[in-house]
């Protein structure tokens, strides 16, 4: 993003899409509101990622079953820049004039010179409910440092607008965790291929933020194409393919009122259950279980 007229931020790519417009707008009335978030002439990487429509077989992706997903129109938008500061400073634009920040410093992170185990980055996190949310986004560099070895020695500012709903089981947080990921591995030029960065945002759900999902959302909101359904075979996360949409077929999709929270007891003991049902009928067929991580 670079400056263009009379705003500090353009799009950089072709004809802009409606929500990029929408996320500079939310970005630079946030800045008149305190003061420049970003600094001028520094780069600042952008991501977006879309949420997704459950088609097919998604309640049951923990255990294995092949899905039908759906990138959706919706989208979160995240912003990050390098900072001199050992710290990562969030802004979510939660809405209309209404802000979210959270502080996170690197020596939380990172202690001795090494990247602390995910059990007290978890407890971290879950010290203070209302800045939990961090979690996700903050989660990030932990994940990249313990799993690919990325030095991370400096600190970042993002900045998150999104227009996927909240709680409605159209993967908000999963949007979220990815478009954090791929903002931040371009701002410390890491990289990642589509698959590999959908199971490291799978991780820090699981064991930061403490929500047991499988990999179904995040594999749909980082590699799933536009008017194509994504058909993945959920364990071992296997892509079987992207099925074209016919032009005569639509999809919708309807909110039930109902919230729906991964992190929630009831999608707990849900997948609890299945994992004790298949450990039973394993047993009673004389299958072979080994425990695992």
């Amino acid at each position: 993003m670079g400056g263009s007229g009379e705003s500090r931020y353009a799009t950089v790519w072709g004809e802009a899409r409606a929500d990029a417009l929408e996320f500079i707008a939310a970005l630079e009335e946030f800045e008149r509101s305190s003061a420049p978030f970003f600094r001028a002439g520094e780069d600042v990487f952008v991501a977006r990622a879309p949420g997704r429509l459950d088609v097919m077989g998604g309640i049951a992706d923990y255990s294995g079953s092949l899905v039908l997903e759906l990138p959706i129109a919706e989208a979160t938008f995240v912003a990050a820049q390098r900072d001199r500061e050992r710290a990562l400073r969030i802004v979510s634009a939660r809405s209309a004039g209404a802000w979210s920040e959270a502080t996170v410093h690197l020596n939380e992170l990172v202690r001795d010179g090494e990247p602390v185990d995910y059990a007290t980055a978890r407890a971290y996190f879950a010290r203070s409910p209302e800045d939990h949310w961090a979690a996700y986004v903050a989660g990030v560099p932990l994940a990249l440092m313990r799993e690919r070895g990325a030095a991370i020695d400096h600190g970042a500012r993002l900045f998150i607008w999104s227009r996927v709903p909240e709680g409605k089981g159209v993967s908000s947080s999963a949007a979220l965790e990815v478009a954090a990921m791929m903002a931040f591995a371009a701002a410390f030029d890491l990289d990642l291929d589509a698959l590999e960065l959908a199971l490291l945002c799978q991780l820090v759900e699981n064991v930061i933020v403490g929500a047991p999902c499988g990999a179904m959302d995040q594999v749909t909101v980082a590699c799933g194409e536009a008017w194509k359904l994504l058909a993945l075979l959920c364990q071992p996360a296997k892509i079987e393919g992207a099925l074209p949409i016919p032009e005569e077929l639509g999809f919708w999709g309807i909110d039930s009122g109902e919230r729906h929270s991964v992190g929630g007891s009831d999608y707990t003991s849900v997948r609890v259950g299945t994992f004790m049902g298949y450990r039973i009928i394993a047993e009673l067929a004389g299958l072979r279980v080994e425990r695992t991580e």
